[in-house]
C-alpha cells in the first residue's frame, strides 16, 4: 500500500515537471514567435492564457488518472458546488443591492429624512422618517408606516415634493 502511495506521488511530480517544461518551452517559442512576427503583446499574453488553460487540464486529468479518481465523481462535485455558489449569490444578491443602495442613498442624499417624496410610477408618497441600511421608513398621510427596499430607488422616478423642516428633538 505504501509503495503504492510512493509510486502515485512520483508520477504525479514527473507529470507536473514534464508539464512545467512543456508550458516553459511553448511560452518562450510563442513569445519569440511574437517578437519576430511583430506582432501585439495582447496576443502573445492571449495565447499564454490559452496554453496555460490546457496544459493544466491535461496535467489535471492525468494525475487524476494516476490517482484512480474517476472523472465522473469530480463532475459531479463541481456540478454541486456551482449549484450552492449559484444559490448564494442569488440569496445574497438583494441583500448586497439593498445595503449598497442604503450607502449610495446616504451619500448622495437625493432627499433627506423629512423630506416628502414620491416615488412614480407607483404613485407611493410619504414623509422619510429613516433611512436605512436595507429600508427607507416612509409615513403616508394617513399616518401608516411604508417600508421600501433602498435598492427601488435606483429603479424608480423619485419626487421630492416637500422638503421638510427638522423636526424640535423631543
Amino acid at each position: 500500500m505504501e509503495r503504492q502511495l510512493v509510486t502515485k506521488l512520483i508520477l504525479s511530480g514527473v507529470v507536473a515537471a514534464i508539464f512545467i517544461a512543456v508550458y516553459s518551452f511553448l511560452k518562450f517559442y510563442a513569445r519569440k514567435t511574437m517578437l519576430r512576427n511583430s506582432l501585439a503583446q495582447s496576443r502573445y499574453i492571449l495565447v499564454k492564457k490559452i496554453l496555460s488553460a490546457i496544459l493544466a487540464l491535461v496535467g489535471a486529468l492525468l494525475i487524476v488518472h494516476i490517482w484512480g479518481i474517476e472523472i465522473r465523481n469530480i463532475w459531479v462535485s463541481i456540478a454541486g458546488l456551482a449549484a450552492m455558489i449559484a444559490i448564494a449569490f442569488f440569496a445574497i444578491w438583494s441583500l448586497i443591492g439593498n445595503i449598497l443602495a442604503g450607502l449610495l442613498l446616504y451619500f448622495s442624499s437625493p432627499f433627506k429624512l423629512n423630506d416628502m417624496i414620491e416615488i412614480q410610477p407607483d404613485n407611493i408618497r410619504g414623509r422619510v422618517i429613516a433611512i436605512n441600511t436595507f429600508f427607507t421608513l416612509l409615513r403616508d398621510s394617513g399616518g401608516d408606516y411604508i417600508n421600501i427596499p433602498n435598492s427601488l430607488f435606483f429603479q424608480k422616478y423619485i419626487k421630492v415634493a416637500d422638503r421638510g423642516k427638522p423636526r424640535p428633538s423631543q
